[in-house]
């Protein structure tokens, strides 16, 4: 009797097991980061312009791609921005104009679901450089002024010159102060004695990433 009842709890408790529903997978879909590829170009992008987030969905012709963003600090989680329908190869588009640097990725429900790979947009500040004269006298005051978008108020402009081998070398700094809400301004005052060619650059912070204006050319 005893081995009986032994045996009997033993199916029993196989049987229970059994009834149980599986887990739901987790994450992406087997092969979907595969299956749904992402890029954008370029990136980064300068503040104020856009980019194009491009892939193919494979077999996906006629399938609806959802584009979603977590922009910076990437605390909100991802939420849908817009949708596009692939073409009949797959292949799908986006042109979007982000202000902070944000993490993108595409996603589709259709059957079977897929998920693409993460994707980081970086958004340049966008800087801007002036002379106040670009044929001075040797030894003259120049002054080099611009402004920086968005606002970045206190952060440190480098101007910069550039060298005879190549690369750049800091020559002066300033901050920027505020100049709406907008943008931000800087302006100052550098000695020049020979030709040159000079640009601004701020570095990045958490929401952009380092800004470079166009080169300017003091010719004496």
């Amino acid at each position: 009797m005893a081995v009986l009842l032994v045996s009997a709890m033993a199916v029993s408790a196989g049987s229970a097991s059994a009834a149980k529903p599986p887990k739901p997978p987790q994450g992406n879909p087997p092969n979907s980061a595969a299956d749904l590829t992402i890029a954008a170009k370029p990136n980064p992008v300068v503040f104020g312009r856009s980019t194009v987030i491009s892939g193919s969905l494979k077999n996906g012709g006629g399938r609806v791609v959802v584009l979603e963003e977590n922009p910076h600090p990437y605390t909100g989680g991802f939420k849908p921005a817009r949708t596009a329908t692939a073409a009949s190869n797959g292949d799908y588009s986006f042109t979007v104009t982000p202000k902070l640097n944000t993490r993108y990725r595409v996603s589709t429900q259709a059957s079977p679901p897929a998920r693409s790979a993460e994707l980081l947009v970086l958004v340049r500040i966008r800087v801007s450089l002036r002379l106040s004269d670009s044929t001075p006298r040797s030894g003259s005051l120049v002054r080099f002024s611009g402004s920086a978008a968005p606002e970045h108020d206190g952060r440190v402009v480098e101007i910069q010159r550039l060298r005879r081998t190549g690369g750049y070398a800091t020559i002066a700094r300033t901050a920027l102060k505020d100049a709406g809400t907008t943008r931000s301004a800087y302006s100052r005052r550098i000695r020049v004695s020979r030709t040159g060619t000079f640009r601004a650059r701020i570095l990045g912070d958490g929401d952009h990433a380092t800004g470079f204006s166009s080169r300017r050319t003091a010719r004496l």
